[in-house]
């Protein structure tokens, strides 16, 4: 079994960071079951390229990927939810980086091509990396934050677009120990997520719903094993196969072996 060290994600290098908190984030069941919002999941799926099998024009990646269950509202219907992934910076003293707040038309067209691939239900769900420190400190969100989001809610809901909020600090130095603090955005010590908009809903369409039934059909077919839901689905660049991996402590291609997380 290969694990992968928790590290001080807020000090990395920047162009790793944001591939290392996508895997930090699911490898640890606090940051993103609360994704699924109540919901039972069937699988989540990581980094997967838009023109995976689905013969059209769209070159993109979907950052991530749930299949939930309405359950108990209707145990056989399932749907699709997808986020686009961005990640900034908390330092302890109460200043945000990498916030992009320039940057909402940009935002705005990444999140329209998902939509026009055919997927309904899509959100931004902004990760916020603190430096350690900075939870016993300051309230969320802080002043800098508030104005950045202030001017991408109207926009967002306009489209009807989702928005999702994670903020979490680790210290320690291994996987089995990272050190995990997060934020608590309701009564419960599970609330991780913050959800101030829920996207539109609907049926998948198009590729969307092509690449859908693919991973499905892949995740279906992959040998059973103990906890099949809480394995995700990535997909090897270098191999150029889908792969079933536990990302809390798996992090090499079983088949190539390449370092699936400096591929994200």
């Amino acid at each position: 079994m290969t694990t992968v060290a928790a590290q001080n994600l807020y000090e990395s290098d920047p162009q790793y960071r944001e591939k290392a908190a996508m895997w930090r984030i699911l490898s640890l069941l606090p940051l993103y079951a609360p994704l699924a919002q109540d919901r039972i999941w069937r699988w989540f799926a990581a980094n997967i390229p838009m023109d995976l099998g689905t013969g059209g024009s769209f070159n993109s990646d979907i950052d991530l990927i749930a299949r939930l269950n309405y359950f108990p509202l209707a145990r056989n219907v399932w749907f699709f939810r997808a986020w686009e992934v961005k990640v900034a910076l908390l330092g302890k003293d109460g200043n945000a980086h990498s916030l992009k707040a320039g940057k909402l038309s940009r935002l705005m067209n990444q999140l329209s091509i998902y939509r026009e691939f055919g997927a309904p239900d899509v959100s931004l769900l902004d990760v916020f990396v603190c430096e350690p420190g900075f939870l016993q400190a300051h309230r969320f969100p802080t002043p800098k934050v508030a104005e950045t989001l202030a001017a991408k809610f109207p926009a967002l809901r306009r489209e009807g677009f989702g928005y999702y909020a994670l903020a979490f600090q680790l210290t320690g130095g291994s996987a089995a120990d990272p050190g995990l603090s997060s934020l608590i955005f309701g009564p419960g010590p599970a609330q991780t997520v913050w959800n101030p908009l829920a996207a539109r809903g609907g049926q998948p369409t198009e590729g969307y719903a092509k690449l859908m039934a693919r991973l499905g059909e892949f995740f279906e077919h992959s040998p059973d094993r103990p906890s099949k839901n809480f394995h995700q689905i990535v997909f090897c660049r270098v191999c150029r196969q889908l792969q079933l991996i536990r990302m809390r402590d798996e992090h090499l291609c079983p088949l190539c072996r390449d370092d699936l997380i400096r591929q994200f």
